[in-house]
């Protein structure tokens, strides 16, 4: 019988890997399940584990396939996927994370073997059991080191897919946008522990130290953040599913979000009273955000054109007590369609757009395997679209904000300075003023707020690449 904690991670991997499932609501839907939420050894540090196995396998497939190919006699892609999945699982438990294990290199080969005879077709665990054999030995005397690309045995230097990961086509677009030295900085940022933070419903909360404090009396730990005073960060060792689990986050004092997507919100800077349309809303963080700056005062139309995931928005403003947000079952590439559904005009429109995720290979890995430079193309048209339609209910001396999670040109500067040169009636305006003083201390991301549109880059202050850039109608 294979180890439970090691079934669950091969579940939740099999179907990212194989049926190109999302990590992160696999995990949500496997670790909340019945069947798993009941054992009593799949505790909080277990699934801790199996978190960190997820992430790290599909992190490191690009590589781990590599060093797959160098022992089988057949191609990787004429196995059975349930012994791909073996098979990766077992590399990154040797090669990639052969720190403090429970286990010896030999003992976790068994336990693969064990989880190949459970999961696999009949007689395949010899075939596991040969190939992991062969990786153990490539593993001995691997350094005990904190630098991951240094256990890699024998990548070349210039094979930086391999050192980082990330397949050939994205790590050229990289050193295409950055150069070569630039690009190994922002790739290695990427293999970092993504950070948990959270935003403060200042609606409900005028203390955030007391915050703090009743946090902590319900077992979570947390800290005021870096860079803005509505953030508060998550201590390394809690489990977000605890947080979530609390009172104060059930009270609505507290919502999950990253430190660059509540810069947007700040950014747009909202007033009391305003109208707001945000183009693209779900699952409706940036949305509420703008209410709470706002303080539950004025209209926010949020639209989507995921039905499902629009449900997600209105279920979040239930919980943090805001009323002002209305949301439409709408795509944004087709606004001027239906024009009764909306305001004719807004004080603030907010595209933020659908992108290739370029920022975020740290916090959603799966961008690794499934995003390609086609597909970065044909978002490039969406994006566009959004923009021109939206740009048409915002009023005179109103404001335009476009963001993305991406640090692709074509999809940041290069789509506003395209949409700037075609529209003359807007301008970008300066939110340098709106920085906070941490933030101020990057001079890259100081002048570039002057100019009204600021790229955040991963290994510069740690935290998500994003664009944001800020704009106005004159007339």
């Amino acid at each position: 019988m294979a180890d439970l904690e090691i079934l669950v991670t091969y579940r939740c991997l099999h179907e990212v890997l194989e049926n190109q499932g999302y990590s992160n609501l696999v995990l949500k839907q496997v670790l909340s399940s019945r069947e798993v939420s009941t054992r009593p050894e799949i505790g909080r540090w277990a699934k801790a584990r199996i978190t960190a196995r997820v992430y790290g396998v599909v992190t490191w497939t690009v590589s781990i396939d590599s060093i797959l190919t160098r022992f089988l006699k057949k191609e990787l892609s004429d196995l059975d996927g349930s012994v791909r999945t073996c098979l990766r699982m077992g590399v990154w438990e040797l090669i990639f994370a052969h720190r403090g294990h429970t286990y010896s290199g030999p003992g976790r080969v068994d336990v693969m073997v064990s989880l190949a005879k459970e999961v696999c077709p009949r007689g395949a665990e010899g075939l596991v059991n040969a190939v992991l054999r062969k990786v153990l030995v490539l593993s001995e005397g691997l350094p005990l080191t904190e630098d991951l690309n240094s256990v890699i045995p024998d990548f070349p230097e210039k094979r930086l897919d391999l050192r980082y990961g990330i397949k050939k086509e994205i790590v050229g677009c990289f050193v295409k946008w950055y150069g070569t030295e630039k690009a190994k900085l922002i790739m290695k940022s990427f293999l970092r522990v993504p950070s948990v933070t959270f935003r403060v419903n200042t609606t409900k909360v005028s203390d955030r130290e007391a915050l703090l404090k009743e946090m902590k009396n319900e077992d979570v730990y947390a800290s005021s953040g870096k860079f803005l005073s509505c953030e508060i960060d998550l201590f390394p060792s809690d489990n977000m599913s605890d947080v979530i689990k609390s009172a104060c986050y059930k009270d609505g004092l507290i919502s999950v979000q990253s430190t660059s997507a509540m810069l947007v919100g700040l950014i747009c800077d909202p007033k009391p009273g305003w109208n707001i349309l945000d183009t693209c809303s779900a699952p409706g963080g940036k949305t509420t955000h703008l209410a709470e700056l706002m303080q539950d005062q004025g209209h926010i139309d949020a639209l989507d054109a995921n039905e499902v995931r629009l449900k997600m928005v209105d279920e979040a403003a239930e919980r943090l007590g805001l009323s002002i947000i209305s949301t439409l079952h709408y795509d944004a590439t087709y606004l001027t369609e239906e024009k009764e559904m909306l305001l004719p005009e807004y004080d603030l429109v907010l595209c933020d757009v659908p992108c290739s995720g370029l920022g975020l290979l740290h916090r959603k890995p799966d961008i690794r395997l499934s995003m390609t430079y086609e597909k970065m193309q044909e978002l490039l048209p969406v994006q566009e679209s959004i923009l021109e339609n939206s740009c048409q209910r915002v009023k005179k001396g109103g404001y335009l904000v476009y963001s993305t999670c991406t640090i692709d040109p074509a999809e940041n500067e290069d789509r506003i300075d395209a949409f700037l040169s075609t529209h003359p009636e807007f301008e970008c305006v300066p939110f340098d003023a709106l920085l906070s003083e941490k933030l101020r201390e990057n001079e890259r991301l100081l002048e570039e707020s002057k100019e009204g549109k600021m790229t955040i880059l991963p290994d510069e202050d740690g935290m998500d690449g994003f664009f944001i850039a800020k704009m106005r109608r004159r007339t």
